[in-house]
């Protein structure tokens, strides 16, 4: 999981850095540059629609980014129950341990009393 975390960290840096357009502004584009040219214009880039598509690629990447780091959480939550778990589960084992040292230290000393008994005769 963190490798493709560490993709999509990646993948999204190079797309800044590019400054590649995402899908809705390419598709923004599109339509400024068809109302352009049905308006017998020529299209320079930045219109209004590119910019809205931009704007929306934004919050797809912020909200993408948001998801990844809520299942990243999630991730940790179910770490720190395992090891919680783990933790109760040792605690547990070394009373188990202490039960039956105790109990075999109680049973030495009943067989020695009976022992004891059996030689009084």
């Amino acid at each position: 999981m963190k490798m493709i975390t560490t993709l999509t960290a990646a993948a999204a840096l190079a797309c800044m850095i590019a400054a590649c357009d995402g899908p809705q502004e390419k598709a923004g584009a599109a339509k400024d540059e068809a109302a352009a040219k049905a308006a017998g214009l020529r299209y320079e880039g930045n219109g209004p629609g590119e910019r809205a598509g931009k704007a929306a690629d934004r919050i797809d990447r912020a909200t993408a980014k948001a998801r990844e780091a809520q299942a990243d959480a999630l991730e940790y939550e179910g770490q720190v129950i395992q090891a919680k778990a783990d933790a109760q589960a040792d605690k547990l084992e070394d009373q188990a341990e202490n039960i039956r040292k105790a109990a075999e230290q109680r049973a030495k000393s009943l067989k020695d009393q009976a022992g004891e008994l059996r030689e009084q005769r």
